[in-house]
C-alpha cells in the first residue's frame, strides 16, 4: 500500500514537472496554427475597410506574398531561437532558459495583437518563433532528465501531442474569434509557464556539472518524491562528460569528432531530415487546399480543426504504442502507412489530370490526408522527439539547439518550395515524391537506428562507445 502511494506522488512530481514545461510546446503550436487562421481575416478586413466602425487599429495592408511571409518568419525565428536555446541551456541551464524565454514571448504576442502594420507583424512572429525554439531546444532533453526510466518513452512522446493541442486550439478559437484576440491568449498561458517552472527543479545533469552532487541530489529527489536517488545519481555521473562547468558550445561542437558523439548526432539529424522531406508540414500547412480540391464542399476552419483532430488522436495513440511497441517497428510502420497515403492520392491526382471525376476520387483525398496526419501523430511524429531526448547524450544539450534549427530549416524549406513542386512536378508528382522518401527511409531505420525502448542513459551511451573503445 505504501509502495504505491510512494509510486503515485512520484508519478505527481514528474507529471509536474514535464506539464509545466509542455506548455511551452503548447504555444509552438500556437504559433504554427496561428497565421491559417490570422491571414483570412486580414484579407477579409482590408477588402472592408471602410465599411467598420473601429480606428483603434489600422487594418494590415499586405500582399498574399507578404502574408506568406509573416506565416514563414516564424521559421526563421525558430532557426536562429533554437542555437540559442540551445546555447543559452548549456550556459544558464535549461530551466532557466525556458522560463526566462516567456518575457520575451510575451512581447511578440502582444506586439502581433496590436501591430499597426506589416513590419511589427512580422517582427512579433520573428520573435514569437524564436522564444518558442529555445523552449524546444530544451524540452526533450529536460523531459527525459525529469523522467523515470520507466515513463520516459511516454513522457517524450508527448512532445508532438502537445504541438497538434495547441494547433487545435489555435484553429479552434480562430473559427469564433477575431484575429487579434487569438492572439491575448498565448499570453496568459506564458504566464502559467512562467510560475509553474519556479516551481520544479533545474536540470540534474546540468545542476551535477555546474552547481555539484548536492543541489543534482535534492533536484532528484524532489522529482522522485523523496525516494532513494543514490543509483539514478550515479548513473548520471556516469554519462556526464569529465567537465568542472559543463560542456560549452564550442566543446560540444569540437567532439563532433568523436564517433561515440557525432553517430547519435547524425542518427538524429538523418531521422529529422527523412520526416520533414516527408511532407507532414506541407500537409498541415495546405491541407485546407487539399480538401478544396477533393471537391468537398464546407467551412474552411472546420477542415482544419478536422486536421488538427486527427493529430491530436494519433499523438494519444502514440503514448501507449511508445510503452508496448519497439521504438523501430513504430517507427517503420508508421512511415509505411505515411507512403501508402501519398502514393494514393498521387494517384487519385493523376486520374484527376487525366479527366476523371467521380465521387471515389472526391473522397479518397480526405481518407489520404486523415490516415496521413493520423500515422505520423502516432509514430514518426512523436519518435523524432523520443529519438532526440534519448540518443543525444545529456551533456551534449548544447548540440540539441542546433539539432532542432536543422529541423526547423527544413520546415522552412518545405513549406517554402511546396507550392513550385506542385507546379514543376504537379500534385501527383509532388505526392508521390514525398511517398519515396517515406517508403525509403525504412532502409535507414532497419540497418542503422539502434533500438532504445526499456534501455537506460547509460546503456544507450554504450551503444556508442563500443567502437570507440574497440
Amino acid at each position: 500500500m505504501m509502495k504505491m502511494l510512494n509510486d503515485k506522488e512520484d508519478l505527481i512530481r514528474e507529471l509536474q514537472a514535464v506539464l509545466t514545461l509542455y506548455l511551452g510546446t503548447v504555444i509552438s503550436g500556437f504559433n504554427m496554427g496561428f497565421s491559417a487562421i490570422a491571414i483570412p481575416d486580414i484579407n477579409l478586413e482590408w477588402e472592408m475597410r471602410g465599411n467598420t466602425s473601429s480606428a483603434f487599429i489600422p487594418e494590415i495592408e499586405a500582399s498574399n506574398e507578404d502574408l506568406s511571409w509573416f506565416a514563414s518568419s516564424l521559421n526563421l525565428g525558430s532557426i536562429f531561437g533554437s542555437l540559442f536555446g540551445g546555447y543559452c541551456g548549456g550556459r544558464f541551464g535549461p530551466k532557466r532558459t525556458v522560463l526566462l524565454s516567456g518575457f520575451p514571448g510575451i512581447v511578440g504576442w502582444l506586439c502581433i495583437a496590436f501591430s499597426p502594420h506589416l513590419g511589427f507583424l512580422i517582427a512579433g512572429r520573428v520573435v514569437c518563433g524564436f522564444c518558442t525554439s529555445m523552449i524546444s531546444a530544451n524540452c526533450s532533453m529536460l523531459v527525459a532528465q525529469y523522467s523515470s526510466i520507466k515513463r520516459r518513452g511516454a513522457f517524450l512522446s508527448l512532445f508532438a501531442l502537445m504541438v497538434g493541442i495547441g494547433i487545435l486550439i489555435s484553429y479552434s478559437l480562430g473559427a469564433g474569434l477575431y484575429w487579434r484576440y487569438v492572439a491575448c491568449f498565448p499570453p496568459l498561458l506564458y504566464g502559467v509557464l512562467i510560475f509553474g517552472m519556479v516551481l520544479v527543479p533545474e536540470s540534474p545533469i546540468w545542476l551535477l556539472s555546474h552547481k555539484g552532487r548536492d543541489e543534482a541530489t535534492e533536484a532528484l529527489r524532489w522529482l522522485r518524491a523523496g525516494k532513494q536517488v543514490e543509483e539514478e545519481l550515479k548513473e548520471l555521473e556516469k554519462t556526464r562528460e569529465n567537465q568542472a562547468h559543463g560542456l560549452t558550445m564550442t566543446q560540444a561542437v569540437k567532439n563532433l569528432s568523436r564517433s561515440d558523439i557525432r553517430k547519435p548526432f547524425l542518427l538524429i539529424l538523418t531521422n529529422f531530415m527523412f520526416v520533414m522531406f516527408a511532407g507532414p508540414f506541407a500537409m498541415i500547412f495546405y491541407a485546407i487546399q487539399i480538401f478544396q480540391d477533393s471537391g468537398v464542399d464546407g467551412n474552411e476552419h472546420l477542415a482544419a480543426i478536422v486536421v488538427a483532430v486527427i493529430r491530436v488522436g494519433g499523438g494519444i495513440l502514440a503514448i501507449f504504442l511508445i510503452q508496448k511497441v519497439p521504438r523501430i517497428r513504430q517507427q517503420m510502420f508508421t512511415m509505411i502507412l505515411m507512403s501508402l497515403s501519398m502514393a494514393v492520392l498521387g494517384c487519385v491526382m493523376y486520374l484527376k489530370e487525366l479527366g476523371f471525376d467521380n465521387l471515389t476520387l472526391k473522397v479518397l483525398p480526405i481518407i489520404c490526408v486523415i490516415l496521413y496526419m493520423f500515422s505520423f501523430g502516432a509514430g514518426a511524429g512523436a519518435l523524432q522527439w523520443v529519438f532526440m531526448g534519448e540518443l543525444l547524450p545529456p551533456e551534449y544539450k548544447v548540440l540539441s539547439g542546433i539539432l532542432t534549427s536543422l529541423a526547423t530549416l527544413a520546415i522552412f524549406i518545405i513549406t517554402k518550395i511546396f507550392p513550385t513542386l506542385l507546379d514543376v512536378l504537379k500534385p501527383y508528382g509532388t505526392y508521390w515524391l514525398f511517398a519515396g522518401i517515406s517508403f525509403g527511409s525504412n532502409i535507414f531505420y532497419a540497418t542503422l537506428m539502434p533500438e532504445t525502448k526499456g534501455k537506460s542513459m547509460v546503456e544507450i551511451r554504450k551503444l556508442f562507445l563500443k567502437n570507440l573503445d574497440a
